[in-house]
């Protein structure tokens, strides 16, 4: 009897909570159902990707290098946040423009920096060994003058006039005039010579001049290398393909963003919406929209720029591949032991002082006669009285007497300049010193952010897959938020390594 009594009671006491439980569910249901019921009824006529024509981006196109099988095929998680279906990537496609996945391209950063590498799809790598040839060939050219010159002279000239003289002779037993034409110069001249030139004290100016072309070409090559063109480039595409994974991840929060101020008059009271007009919008809703906007014209823009450079056409749709975070361990003590003389500013400030130097030798030389041996052969019939074929050789020199000091100011100045020069060396080792330390104190905070954005995406990637196992647009925004703090921190840690890579003139 006690024991029924008790039991009564018991169930008595648990009624209550389990009315209670039910409730609750109800209500969390019938919330969920609210929330998305207009979401779906909107999708058909409001939907973002319809008001501008333009098919929304699916998360799984973002999130595929943030998968489960391409965290294991790149041999890292860290980026791993989720693992969307396919079929309800395939379902939140636009209605309207749905996606072919046959014109998906999946492709990686590595693949974009190889086929950027390529000389005939990279002007500046072209440009870059154009410069180099150009500074060679003008070395070379200027080499040439340490050798004989050999030249040719041909005339062949007719006069309208008798070049000469007629002289009258009388003769003695007639007592008559006799004229006879001497000729100065031939009324038809011919002239053909050959003349072998070897220049003797301007081979010291020859040789200066070509220390000065070197020097020029050195710079060229140092500035325009295969190195250098090559990590110029590989800058370029990596914050254009980093650039694209971060509009792509702003579009999703975009698209929710504008979906959540369409529904929102659904659930706000009534006299907030008989102020405003009949066709006047929310200010959330137009900011919602300029940002879709924004965001759908930036996506376009950067994987148009990927098309290009693959040799693709320009709306192919592109499933990037996410790379794995940059590490790095540089020290500070290894940047200090690091010379600085490979960097391209201070090579070419040292190159500049051989210039400086080389041109002070130059303005010396003029104090020095030109002498220079000649010879060579001489075919004319222009002069009569002289043979018509005959030989030369010797000696020409040739010295400049007076100039009015041109040639005092002229060292003056060549020496100044290799002072200037000079200096200029010490300046520019002092200021790429600073720059690569104050490179390397950026450097290691964007590790440290990009170290913090990296674990905290980890955390809150751990959070949504143990509380929400379904997929909803709350969902996935969070998500690409999240995903956009983690690559933004990596992009400004890979852009700080290069500007440090950059200073210290070492390939990356």
């Amino acid at each position: 009897m006690f024991a029924k009594d008790g039991k009564r009671k018991q169930c008595k006491s648990v009624m209550p909570l389990f009315v209670v439980s039910i409730g609750i569910v109800v209500l969390a249901v019938g919330t969920v159902a609210a929330q998305d019921l207009p979401l779906a009824s909107q999708q058909g006529a409001f939907a973002p990707q319809n008001i501008l024509r333009t098919p929304a981006i699916p998360l799984g196109i973002f999130s595929g290098g943030w998968s489960s099988t391409t965290a294991a095929s790149a041999g890292s998680s860290r980026w791993q946040l989720s693992d969307a279906p396919r079929s309800e990537l395939a379902s939140s496609a636009s209605a309207e423009k749905p996606v072919r996945y046959d014109r998906i391209r999946r492709i990686t950063l590595e693949q974009v920096k190889q086929r950027s590498a390529d000389p005939v799809a990279s002007p500046i790598a072209r440009l870059g060994q154009l410069s180099i040839e150009a500074a060679k060939q003008h070395r070379l050219g200027l080499q040439a003058d340490y050798f004989p010159k050999l030249s040719s002279v041909f005339a062949n000239l007719h006069y309208s006039d008798f070049l000469g003289q007629v002289l009258s002779i009388r003769r003695p037993i007639e007592g008559s005039l006799l004229q006879v034409p001497v000729p100065l110069f031939s009324q038809n001249q011919t002239i053909a010579a050959i003349t072998f030139t070897q220049p003797i004290t301007p081979l010291f100016q020859v040789y200066q001049a070509v220390q000065i072309a070197r020097a020029d070409e050195r710079i060229a090559m140092a500035k325009a290398g295969i190195a250098v063109a090559k990590n110029a480039s590989d800058i370029e595409v990596e914050e254009k393909y980093f650039r694209l994974l971060i509009a792509q991840r702003q579009l999703i929060s975009a698209e929710f963003n504008l979906r959540n101020a369409e529904s929102r008059p659904l659930f706000a009271a009534a006299s907030i919406q008989s102020v405003r007009g009949a066709g006047e919008e929310q200010p959330e809703l137009v900011e919602a929209k300029k940002a879709l906007v924004t965001g759908t014209t930036e996506v376009k823009e950067l994987t148009a720029w990927l098309n290009h450079l693959m040799g693709w056409p320009e709306d192919t749709e592109l499933d990037l591949v996410l790379p794995d975070p940059l590490v790095e361990n540089i020290s500070l003590e290894e940047v200090a032991d690091k010379s600085a003389a490979a960097n391209p500013d201070v090579f070419e400030a040292e190159q500049t002082v051989v210039k400086a130097r080389a041109a002070t030798v130059l303005s010396k030389l003029e104090y020095v006669p030109t002498v220079a041996a000649v010879g060579g052969y001489l075919f004319q019939n222009a002069i009569p009285l002289v043979p018509s074929n005959f030989g030369y050789g010797g000696v020409i020199a040739s010295y400049n007497l007076f100039d009015f000091g041109k040639r005092e100011r002229a060292v003056k100045e060549a020496r100044a300049r290799l002072g200037m020069a000079e200096i200029a060396v010490q300046l520019t080792k002092a200021k790429v010193a600073a720059d690569v330390k104050k490179t390397y104190f950026e450097l290691e905070r964007s590790r440290q952010l990009s170290q913090l954005a990296q674990k905290m995406g980890s955390s809150v990637a751990l959070v949504m897959n143990v509380s929400l196992t379904g997929e909803n647009p709350e969902l996935k925004a969070a998500r690409a938020e999240v995903e956009t703090e983690m690559i933004e921190a990596d992009l400004a840690h890979r852009q700080a390594y290069a500007r440090l890579k950059s200073l210290m003139g070492l390939q990356r």
